[in-house]
């Protein structure tokens, strides 16, 4: 028991330069900017995608209540200076989004299978999205570790 020896902090033998605390300042710098630039990213590519499926899917319903009307023989009245028929008076939640569609159109949505996230353009955009934030946040870490590399450049060693 008498070997034991109280616990003492080493001094690490060879002390950081002034240069490699540039680097390694800018790059924690950089690495935390990163982690927010993929944290911001992530959360607007999965809203985007969700919002972009729900758009399709509240397209399809609308254009289904659009065909039924028609199917059951109402005529929609054109658009004043417009080829396009007024679609507005039909009390179909979203027909807005027919504005410029002719009825022909609308039917060939309608008669389309019923969009689901995975059907529609979801993934593409949920993809994209994140190949865009993985690029985004790899050039900033980088852009931080080369801006600390150009300073730690203009610190003198002693």
């Amino acid at each position: 028991m008498t070997d034991l020896q109280p616990h003492r902090y080493s001094a690490s033998a060879a002390p950081l330069s002034a240069g490699a605390r540039f680097i390694r300042g800018f790059t924690r710098i950089g690495a935390v900017l990163a982690l927010l630039v993929t944290l911001i990213g992530l959360a607007t590519s999965i809203f985007i995608a969700i919002d972009r499926s729900n758009s399709a899917e509240t397209s399809y319903r609308s254009a289904t209540c659009l065909v039924a009307m028609a199917r059951t023989g109402y005529k929609f009245p054109k658009k004043e200076y417009s080829r396009y028929p007024d679609y507005s008076d039909t009390g179909c939640a979203g027909y807005s989004y027919h504005s410029y569609n002719t009825i022909s159109e609308v039917t060939a949505i309608a008669d389309a299978p019923a969009p689901t996230f995975l059907t529609g353009d979801g993934p593409s955009v949920l993809g994209w999205g994140l190949i865009i934030t993985g690029i985004v946040a790899v050039v900033t870490y980088l852009a931080f570790w080369a801006l600390g590399w150009l300073c730690a450049g203009f610190t003198r060693d002693a």
